[in-house]
């Protein structure tokens, strides 16, 4: 009977094989976890995959294998194939106790994976806000940035995470600092259309401009436009020589067109090829965004480069509310 229990207890039933320490991590096997390293397991030997039975345990918050594997010797500064250690995984998995042990057991907070991005990123980028501070406390470079000069400010805030976001600022991260191609943590906000986070930068002193405004109105995020432009936002930004309503038009968006024109933009400006905001919400099929431009004062007779009308492309894009009601504009 003793013989049957330890058998069962290692995880070898009747004429299997014995249970590998890494599969006992994975399950969350405490006890078994434990027999295993008094029978002698190599609590640092990788799995098919590269990660220690650490890394594993961190990641899933199996706390209590964690104390037993770091009581047994694991490194805890381990690194996988990518340069991975177990206080990342646990930091991306938001597992706080486990967080909270490695930090306690010598985790280093400022260790990088192999793209430069470390722990305190992972969070950020997961709106972790407790394991955000956790690292804080411990002095985590709060503008370590990746290989793409990607910073965990910027990381939080294209998800969205203000408090992350706040955390990070407090802490004294820069709000200017920009990426290998120019952009910034409120670029990225602005991307996905986070006003919370886009107000958060800006009052804090990330800049935007032009670029910022053309971005929101080819995504058709309407809570960040009335933003920008009440922040004193210039209606008439472009980017190619397509302006802003030009986008939002083309786009569709009746919420990014309505602040714009509010704001003064120009209704009947052309880009290079002769092209109106007109036509291309036209183009678009799109009878709201035409009836609000119509009724802005948009010219329904103007042709493009081409001898193309409003009407010509309304045509193309066969919406008979849109042909009719600009039928009905068009002067005779």
């Amino acid at each position: 009977m003793r013989l049957l229990l330890c058998l069962v207890l290692a995880g070898q039933a009747t004429g299997g094989e014995p249970e590998r320490l890494a599969d006992a991590v994975l399950a969350g096997r405490a006890v078994v976890v434990q027999k295993l390293i008094a029978a002698g397991a190599n609590v640092n030997e990788p799995d098919d995959s590269g990660m220690t039975p650490l890394m594993v345990a961190a990641a899933e918050g199996h706390t209590a294998i964690v104390r037993a594997l770091i009581a047994a010797g694991a490194d805890v500064n381990g690194k996988d194939r990518d340069a991975i250690t177990p206080l990342m995984r646990a930091a991306a998995s938001n597992r706080v106790d486990a967080v909270k042990l490695l930090l306690a057991s010598g985790g280093d907070p400022s260790a990088r994976m192999r793209d430069g991005a470390t722990a305190l990123t992972a969070a950020a980028f997961g709106g972790y806000l407790d394991v955000v501070k956790l690292l804080l406390d411990r002095r985590a470079d709060v503008d370590a940035a990746d290989q793409q000069g990607r910073t965990p400010l910027m990381a939080a805030s294209l998800n969205g995470h203000a408090a992350v976001a706040q955390a990070l600022l407090t802490a004294g991260a820069k709000a200017r600092a920009a990426d290998a191609v120019g952009g910034t943590a409120l670029r990225y906000a602005v991307a996905k259309g986070h006003a919370d986070a886009v107000d958060l930068l800006s009052k804090a002193g990330a800049p935007w401009g032009d670029a910022e405004l053309t971005i929101v109105a080819e995504g058709c995020h309407t809570d960040v436009v009335d933003l920008l432009i009440k922040s004193g936002g210039n209606a008439n930004a472009a980017r190619d020589g397509r302006t802003v309503l030009m986008l939002a038009a083309a786009g569709g968006c009746a919420g990014v067109v309505r602040p714009l024109l509010a704001a003064g933009a120009k209704v009947n400006a052309t880009d290079s090829t002769g092209r109106t905001p007109l036509m291309d919400a036209a183009a678009a099929g799109s009878f709201e965004v035409v009836q609000l431009l119509l009724d802005r004062g948009a010219e329904p007779d103007v042709m493009d480069s081409l001898d193309r009308t409003a009407l010509m492309f309304a045509e193309l894009s066969r919406q008979d509310d849109v042909i009719d009601l600009l039928k009905k504009r068009v002067r005779k």
